[in-house]
């Protein structure tokens, strides 16, 4: 009884203390995430473009001049884009008054009489980008030429060059009729198979280089060899597909090897690096061609990966989104994929939406994503920056993501709403998670993550990935960006226009988050210390320097912006910032108007030191329209269908119009 008794109380005692140890247990947080994630380290990685220009993602600066593009060159290194692609660069149509116009080129040169810039304005940009590892590369139309108009055809029935081409190319314009393999153009309106995809233009309309002719390929490779003496590092070929291949099973040619082919090796002698190079393929090569015509060559754009992760209910769908597949049968490495470019945008689903977008393509292993600086939707006017959101940060934080990730295995899975990439090798691992349905909290799983603390990129909060398992707090973008790295969330900023003319006092809105400390300056002169909102009266008589700092523990943004006076001229409409070979290159009309009042044409203008005065006395409202030059409009109380390109609607009571984004 006695020894019994002993041991009753030795279980007694071992009870007592677990339960004990239990109850303490339980009064415990049972998960000390704060403590945790405030005692990590997190790890060291530095955010950096990568080397090689075919690891990066790429910034379609559509319209964008050479200077604006410049100007914003730190803002597109800081959002991780190791590529800028330009528009063409040749010269284009009728001056380029529309972004068309572009697509029709003129010569086989680097224009330099052209809205985008001067030769010597491209130069000076790839120079400065090279010094921020930034790649240039340019947009090239080899395919055809200018059209004189979508209805003006040969005998034949094939579409007339363009007399503007004879200026730029002349021996090329001189040939375009030409008999045989001499013609300089295709006169092949009724070929099948291959043929009507390469030996004619097969949507019609533009005359289509015979790219097999040795003059056309001469014309080529000076273009490109041009483009790499003022430093471009690579090319977008546009309508490549409807460019014979050596492989193609007819109509084949050399034309890519010994244009393209030709180029790699010279820009090799001259960089000793690769010369990136990508090609237009819009849905398949058609023609009874395999894609490998195409990637043996270059890289070539995947325009249907997008289609099959967000169109339909896939939208809604986590595991569909995984699972989608490439549009084109290669490996994603010789793919560029996009959520629009310039010939698919409409701009009627909000940025945020596609940003979640495009952090599924940047999530992705080996293909490279495009992303578009979205132009107007309804004039997308050239020489013109129409919005900011490719520097934000939910833009930024998927690139950046990609490129600390090049490389490294993927593993992607979702479930409902939630999609979920996961990155891995043996030194690093992280995850970019989207959620279509807005919810601000999700429970994720992750089979390739180890256990330990991961931060959102986009927010800096920390979380603690245990057996797995996760709980994240989204913020409105509905992406969630996991790596290694401890910083606070970089400043965000917004402001309502960055720089420009002003006429005698502008108010400037600025909006910050993210930030410890804030501040502002015109000129050299003393800081002043702002929190998250503040407007800046500018009303000087002379140009401005507005310049601001936003600094936390970890980031410091700085921006500065130039704000200049508009001196008018009294007793007119003024219009500054003219393009000037607007005046040299078109015919200029006003078409004006007062209320209750028909419409008329008028030159009721005089141009001074550049600026464009307009009579008051012509009505209320007009418009600046460009004709082609020498045109002269027949009936002056009727709109005319030559209209190249119009002005939106101008108030004269406004007295002036910066003409910068005409």
């Amino acid at each position: 009884m006695r020894k019994n008794g002993l041991i009753r109380k030795i279980f007694t005692a071992l009870f007592a203390g677990v339960a004990i140890a239990m109850v303490a247990s339980c009064n415990e947080p049972k998960n000390d995430d704060e403590k945790i994630i405030s005692e990590d380290k997190g790890d060291d990685y530095k955010d950096a473009l990568p080397s090689n220009t075919k690891d990066g993602t790429i910034l379609q600066a559509f319209n964008w001049t050479y200077n604006q593009i410049l100007e914003n060159l730190d803002s597109i290194a800081n959002a991780g884009f190791k590529t800028i692609q330009t528009s063409p660069v040749q010269q284009p149509k009728s001056g380029g008054a529309s972004w068309w116009a572009f697509y029709q080129p003129l010569s086989f040169s680097i224009a330099d009489n052209s809205p985008l810039g001067t030769k010597a304005d491209l130069k000076k940009l790839c120079d400065e980008a090279e010094k921020k590892n930034i790649s240039i590369i340019a947009d090239i139309v080899f395919n055809h030429l200018a059209n004189i108009s979508d209805t003006e055809l040969e005998s034949d029935g094939t579409p007339k060059v363009s007399p503007e081409v004879e200026k730029y190319e002349p021996e090329i314009y001189a040939l375009r009729n030409a008999s045989g393999q001499e013609a300089t153009f295709h006169h092949n309106p009724h070929a099948q198979g291959s043929g009507a995809i390469t030996q004619v233009y097969s949507y019609g309309g533009l005359p289509d280089l015979n790219t097999a002719n040795p003059l056309v390929q001469q014309r080529s490779l000076d273009l490109l060899k041009e483009c790499i003496d003022v430093g471009i590092d690579g090319f977008r070929f546009d309508a490549a597909k409807h460019i014979e291949t050596p492989t193609d099973p007819e109509y084949s040619s050399d034309f890519w090897p010994n244009v393209l082919g030709v180029a790699k090796t010279y820009y090799k002698e001259k960089t000793g690096n690769d010369l990136y190079a990508y090609g237009e393929i819009l849905n398949s090569p058609d023609g009874g061609r395999d894609i490998s015509c195409y990637t043996s060559l270059m890289d070539v754009t995947d325009d249907g990966y997008i289609a099959n992760v967000f169109r339909g209910a896939t939208l809604k769908k986590g595991d569909v989104m995984a699972s989608a597949n490439y549009s084109k049968t290669s490996s994603a490495s010789n793919l560029v994929t996009w959520v629009d470019s310039h010939d698919s945008f409409d701009g009627n689903y909000p940025q945020n939406y596609e940003a979640r977008l495009y952090a599924v393509l940047a999530s992705r292993k080996d293909s490279r994503p495009m992303y578009l600086a979205r132009p107007d939707k309804n004039t997308k006017q050239v020489a013109t920056v129409a919005n900011y959101f490719f520097e934000g940060e939910v833009i930024a934080v998927s690139n950046r993501f990609h490129n600390e990730f090049v490389g490294a295995n993927e593993n992607l899975h979702g479930e409902n709403s939630v999609f979920v990439n996961e990155r891995y090798n043996d030194e690093k691992c992280g995850a970019i998670i989207v959620d279509t349905a807005h919810q601000e909290e999700i429970d994720v799983t992750f089979t390739n993550l180890k256990d330990g603390v991961y931060y959102d990129q986009l927010t800096g909060r920390g979380y603690v990935i245990r057996n797995g398992k996760a709980h994240l707090k989204l913020d409105q973008s509905g992406i969630c960006v996991l790596t290694r790295s401890k910083n606070d969330a970089r400043p965000r900023f917004e402001i309502s226009q960055r720089g420009g003319n002003f006429l005698k006092e502008i108010k400037v809105n600025v909006k910050v988050d993210y930030a410890k400390t804030s501040t502002y300056k015109l000129n050299n002169g003393s800081p002043i210390t702002f929190e998250k909102e503040v407007t800046i009266t500018i009303n000087q008589t002379e140009s401005v320097e507005l310049k601001f700092e936003l600094k936390n523990e970890s980031f410091t943004v700085e921006k500065t912006y130039t704000f200049t006076p508009v001196k008018l001229i009294e007793g007119y409409f003024n219009v500054v910032n003219l393009n000037p070979t607007y005046l040299t290159d078109y015919e200029i009309y006003i078409w004006s108007w007062s209320q209750g009042k028909n419409g008329k044409w008028s030159k009721d203008y005089t141009i001074s030191n550049g600026v464009m005065l307009i009579d008051k006395n012509v009505g209320t409202n007009c418009l600046i329209a460009l004709l082609p030059k020498g045109y002269e409009i027949k009936n002056m109380n009727s709109w005319d269908s030559n209209v190249i390109k119009q002005s939106n609607d101008l108030v004269i009571a406004n007295e002036y119009f910066d003409a910068k984004t005409f």
